[in-house]
């Protein structure tokens, strides 16, 4: 690669860096031209990208930015797996690729501010999506109002009776 489109590549990516939020860092070797396709249409579907960078060009793009955490593993055939919306999603899509195709490894990430390892974007995928876990939260709260006046009137419905049988008691009495 000439120069010019060397320092081109190394500003878009450098660009890119600091915008995300959410990256991956992952090793491909071994992989076929059809599986890596495969996992960058599955990819594309949750707003993510995979890209493969020559790792003397990912070091001069990651300075200044987030991954520059991640320069440690910068070594063997990496790529880059930037996402821009839903972490767990991307995670769910490179765990289950990752499956089937133990040619592909996870080394590390970078999640808002923390740079995290292979075994905590497996455990990610496990994680609902954002979307699922505010479905449950809105059921949840919900139902509360509910529970709270069934305990309430039921509390006044107790406080009834007691006075009505009061009132029994001295209409007896009289």
């Amino acid at each position: 690669m000439e120069r010019q489109k060397k320092e081109k590549v190394v500003q878009e990516l450098g660009s890119k860096l600091r915008e995300l939020k959410y990256l991956f860092l992952a090793e491909y070797s071994g992989m076929t031209v059809a599986q890596i396709t495969r996992l960058r249409r599955e990819l594309r579907n949750v707003d993510t990208e995979f890209t493969v960078i020559k790792n003397s060009l990912l070091k001069i793009a990651s300075k200044g930015t987030k991954a520059e955490a991640l320069q440690d593993k910068f070594d063997g055939p990496n790529a880059i797996i930037s996402i821009y919306k839903d972490p767990t999603g991307a995670a769910r899509v490179v765990a289950g690729i990752a499956k089937e195709v133990p040619s592909l490894k996870l080394k590390a990430g970078y999640l808002d501010g923390l740079v995290i390892t292979a075994e905590d974007i497996l455990r990610l995928a496990t994680i609902p999506s954002r979307e699922v876990l505010l479905a449950k939260l809105v059921g949840i709260l919900k139902g509360q109002p509910a529970r709270l006046v069934y305990a309430l009137s039921g509390n006044i419905n107790k406080l009834m009776l007691v006075l009505n049988s009061i009132k029994n008691q001295k209409e007896q009495q009289a």
